[in-house]
């Protein structure tokens, strides 16, 4: 059943004194969230099995339609502090299922229990792992939303600079990857129905702690895009994250990457989350995970030269 855009803003909109209050706790916003995530329910005859992979528990999931020749690595968001990998299920089984691809949801430790660079060194960890455990890296790609998508791309940046096989793409919805502006209080309201500037500004300094806002692996829009997967990239018109992805797409294109960015125009932060319900969110996923496809089966022919940078935006 689909339900109109409105109902879900305004949804959405009743839900943000909770999720902006400082007087209700860390457990209880992450059980919001839980809630807020639930609502993508994954395909039938989807299949989930709970390990652990380097020390971090990991959720795998395989759909009706996965193949065998492709691995998602999903890395949930959430700011860091909210967010697991059992919740964002619904979202990821649909993403591979578009994708053609079996996923894995690493549960990475979250603020304010674990700071930087914890999470940063377990996803490092967990891919190294399953590199030696027989993952391809040029049918594997790593996406994530959010704050995971900020984690995404700091990941791949860091496994560059270590020397390790890089996926064959990288996909980032709605990516938080400028934490320095929010604790700046630089960042402009938007027409976001649940997120304001004053949730980034308190969630940014929990995962920084006394470091360096501007670090890459913290805020990866002031790293260095050079030698970086293709990225694949969507964001909402009306999220005031989305300026993060402008800054990417500009430093991508200024390291003679390659990117494609779709904005969605008159959308939210994460709408993505409303796959089950939201008849945009379901097109941007089948578009995500059809264009992450094409990268992996391009990687198995070809390798990508630097003559062949662009930047697509839609």
């Amino acid at each position: 059943m689909k339900i109109n855009r409105r109902i879900i803003r305004a949804c959405l909109r009743s839900s943000r004194p909770l999720f902006a209050s400082g007087r209700v706790s860390i457990g209880a916003k992450r059980r919001m969230v839980e809630m807020l995530t639930a609502t993508a329910r994954p395909p039938k005859d989807t299949r989930f099995e709970r390990v652990t992979i380097a020390g971090v528990p990991i959720e795998r999931v395989r759909t009706a339609h996965a193949g065998t020749d492709g691995t998602l690595i999903y890395l949930h968001g959430g700011g860091y502090a909210l967010g697991s990998a059992k919740g964002y299920r619904g979202l990821v089984a649909h993403l591979a299922a578009a994708a053609g691809m079996t996923a894995v949801i690493p549960d990475y430790s979250r603020a304010p229990e674990a700071r930087y660079p914890r999470a940063l060194e377990e996803m490092a960890a967990v891919y190294a792992r399953l590199l030696e455990t027989g993952l391809d890296p040029k049918t594997t790609v790593i996406a994530g939303d959010s704050a995971g998508g900020g984690l995404t791309l700091a990941l791949a940046m860091a496994l560059r600079e270590r020397g390790i096989a890089a996926p064959a793409a990288l996909g980032l919805i709605c990516p938080w990857a400028d934490l320095a502006i929010d604790i700046d209080g630089s960042r402009r309201i938007l027409r976001d129905p649940l997120i304001l500037p004053s949730m980034t500004a308190e969630w940014a300094p929990r995962y920084a702690g006394n470091l360096d806002p501007r670090l890459p692996g913290i805020s990866p829009v002031y790293g260095d895009m050079t030698g970086l997967p293709p990225i694949v990239m969507q964001t909402a018109g009306d999220d005031p994250i989305s300026v993060d992805a402008d800054k990417i797409e500009t430093a991508v294109a200024a390291a003679t990457g390659i990117v494609d960015h779709r904005r969605f125009d008159n959308l939210w932060h994460d709408f993505h989350l409303q796959v089950s319900v939201l008849a945009e969110a379901g097109e941007a996923v089948t578009d995500l995970g059809a264009k992450l496809r094409t990268h992996v089966l391009s990687r198995g022919t070809s390798e990508i030269h630097a003559d062949d940078a662009k930047v697509v935006v839609e």
